[in-house]
């Protein structure tokens, strides 16, 4: 729900870029967590902090650190919502550079929009931006129940979220996990995470990583 995703970003306002050798630890989650990982926190990371916001909510991805990649994802909207997805050009219209993030509203004047976004500024925090910088606005559709959609990032037992809600969806459409999915990666969970592994010769761990979700994609996706 586009409601979950601006209750996410908003949890995220603050983290900020460390200067120098060290980095934000919270960024480098960003990065890990999407699989965009660069190892450092001062790379331009504002798509990457939307494709981090769009998982946690369980929401299609552009899984690209380039802010233009957004423009191919969702649908194309002229009346945006808080929530929605809006990407601005910088530097050049139709150059390769520019930005993401998630769209408020209208300023009183109607000349600008505020933005809440990763890396404006260095950190994640609402910014106004003119009319004229906005290439589009894009509206996500919750893509939770879409079986073809597979989670990214790591997920092991003691964790909880939507993503392995997902996770949980796709074991018990796929016959390894019965009851329903309730979010939390149990015993139960990684037992059945581990049937997978078994049946399908990658590493039997428990753990879902990139092998275990390549062959979910295989199988989802042929």
């Amino acid at each position: 729900m586009l409601g979950d995703t601006l209750k996410i970003a908003f949890g995220e306002l603050g983290q900020k870029e460390i200067s120098g050798a060290q980095h934000n630890e919270r960024i480098l989650e960003y990065q890990e967590t999407t699989g965009l990982n660069f190892g450092n926190d001062e790379v331009a990371w504002c798509s990457i902090f939307a494709n981090w916001v769009a998982l946690q909510a369980n929401l299609a991805m552009s899984n690209n650190a380039m802010a233009k990649s957004w423009l191919n994802i969702g649908k194309k909207t002229n009346w945006p919502q808080p929530g929605d997805i809006v990407v601005f050009w910088r530097k050049k219209r139709n150059g390769p550079f520019g930005h993401v993030g998630f769209f408020l509203g209208y300023s009183k004047s109607g000349k600008s929009i505020y933005c809440l976004g990763g890396n404006q500024n260095n950190e994640v925090n609402i910014q106004t931006f003119t009319l004229d910088r906005i290439l589009e606005f894009r509206s996500l559709t919750d893509d939770l129940n879409n079986s073809r959609k597979v989670p990214v990032g790591y997920l092991r037992e003691g964790d909880s979220s939507d993503n392995v809600k997902l996770l949980q969806k796709i074991l018990i459409t796929l016959g390894y996990l019965s009851g329903q999915a309730d979010g939390v990666f149990g015993s139960k969970t990684e037992k059945a995470l581990i049937k997978f592994q078994k049946e399908n010769n990658i590493t039997v761990d428990g753990i879902y990583g990139s092998e275990s979700r390549v062959a979910f994609k295989n199988i989802l996706n042929p």
